[in-house]
């Protein structure tokens, strides 16, 4: 999709980043801004329809008292960046540069400051053009985030190096916050960050300026995140998945889930622990991997029908923000767009009254599936070694089943319209050779996902399911 596309209001509502939030406030630690903080001007764009072009002075801001520093209440994700035409992964390493430059700058211009990246992002690439994006502004007026991969097990001399590659590709001569990347298992970091002496390195980059803030994301189980917790380590901030779906909806574990994470953390459990801590946090994935966006036609009529100039990333965002001690919410957007209705949504930041919080539970009560894949399309399991594209397999069956398009049996008044659909959107969005009927079962990918996914299973259901709707034998 070129960066001239414009989108219809109904295109905007289906397909758009879900924003959805909570009337709770964001604790002591943190305030409100309704004033513009380290912006640039702002430029010309177009505007949302139904709604006003975002006003920079409008942005909402949140304050820690650990930094002192003020963060847009919308952070720029950098792992959905556009890329090339013809690319067949949306993380391909080949980012269109000319699309991203023109997100970053329309973010900042219109209040956004605090950008997150990270090594793996993109193969590598997301860091070299976020560094070349940010490069063109005032240093002053943007707060970096970037990550060590701790899941790569480097020791202290590859920490080291690792680092100094990160500040080179990024442009810069500090981070302003700076996390370990992906804690899932306690024996995985003792052996990296404690014995392997990574952590006391990046503790003495601390205390040299560059990293003025130091955190971690968490993907793990009850253990991982209560011994990070118990650590003493002088964290200034966390980043977690949070999203009115997971908080509202109980997640049953799959036997493949209860076998090898004897204790996942539930999030709401998982939340209250951090919030307890006193810690901020970033929001990661408030859109559940972008589904929250999507919506099936029963939910997505509930909202609109309450508030019909809003999107569903709209409500998604709103829950997310009312949550305390939010200290940024991440949003990972390919398309101007987005970008738009992201910004109309905390410009200024209106929390979910309690009304509408019982409007948007109608709408998760709509939307739950049972038959759903986990996937937030994070990437993490990526690359295949066999060339399957995981996210997309993935992704590409949620939306059918959000759309309906897939087939119930071959009974069913509607066998052949969704057995068409999902074979039709399954040719157009992925090659042959990189579909699930390529999966070996080698389980590479396992140990990557922090959804906990059993990956080699659900390919060999989706791959036997697919030929069977291609014999038309459902």
């Amino acid at each position: 999709m070129s960066k001239t596309t414009h989108f219809t209001r109904r295109q905007l509502l289906t397909g758009m980043a879900v924003a959805a939030g909570g009337a709770a406030g964001l604790g002591a630690w943190a305030t409100f801004h309704d004033t513009a903080q380290r912006a640039p001007k702002a430029g010309a764009g177009i505007s949302v329809e139904g709604r006003p072009e975002p006003r920079r002075e409008l942005m909402t801001y949140t304050t820690t008292s650990r930094s002192g520093d003020k963060i847009s209440m919308l952070g720029f994700g950098c792992m959905r960046y556009p890329v090339m035409p013809g690319e067949n992964s949306p993380r391909s390493p080949k980012i269109n540069e000319a699309a991203a430059f023109e997100l970053v700058d329309y973010a900042l211009a219109h209040g956004v400051n605090y950008f997150d990246t990270a090594w793996g992002y993109h193969n590598g690439a997301s860091q070299i053009v976020t560094g070349k994006a940010l490069k063109r502004h005032p240093r002053e007026q943007f707060f970096l985030a970037t990550k060590m991969p701790g899941y790569l097990n480097p020791d202290r001399a590859k920490a080291k190096e690792m680092f100094a590659i990160q500040l080179k590709n990024c442009q810069v001569e500090y981070f302003d916050y700076y996390l370990l990347h992906n804690l899932s298992r306690v024996d995985n970091y003792q052996r990296t960050y404690e014995k392997g002496g990574v952590l006391d390195y990046l503790l003495e980059e601390r205390k040299q300026g560059r990293i003025r803030n130091l955190g971690w994301s968490f993907h793990g189980d009850k253990a991982m995140l209560e011994y990070v917790l118990r650590r003493d380590v002088d964290w200034d901030f966390a980043m977690i998945q949070v999203n009115y779906h997971d908080l509202l909806h109980k997640l049953v574990p799959s036997p493949y889930t209860k076998r090898n994470v004897p204790e996942p953390a539930p999030s709401k459990w998982m939340l209250d622990k951090v919030v307890a801590s006193g810690l901020p946090f970033v929001i990661m994935e408030p859109l559940l991997g972008g589904r929250l966006a999507r919506l099936n036609g029963k939910a997505l009529n509930i909202l609109q029908n309450e508030r019909p100039e809003q999107t569903a990333a709209s409500w998604a965002f709103r829950y997310v923000a009312g949550l305390p001690n939010v200290l940024t919410i991440l949003s990972g957007m390919t398309y101007k767009e987005h970008l738009e209705d992201n910004l109309a949504t905390f410009s200024p930041y209106v929390p979910l009254s309690q009304h509408e919080q019982g409007v948007l539970q109608k709408a998760l009560d709509a939307f739950v599936v049972a038959d759903n894949i986990r996937c937030t399309t994070c990437g993490y399991c990526m690359p295949c070694p066999y060339g399957v594209d995981i996210p997309t397999v993935f992704k590409h069956y949620n939306d059918c089943l959000d759309d309906d398009l897939v087939p119930k049996g071959s009974r069913n008044a509607d066998y052949e319209k969704a057995r068409r659909g999902f074979l039709t959107q399954l040719a157009r969005r992925l090659p042959e050779f990189r579909s699930a009927a390529h999966c070996t079962g080698c389980g590479q990918c396992l140990s990557q996902c922090p959804q906990f996914i059993n990956i080699p299973e659900e390919m060999e259901k989706l791959a036997k399911f697919t030929e069977q709707l291609r014999r038309q034998t459902v």
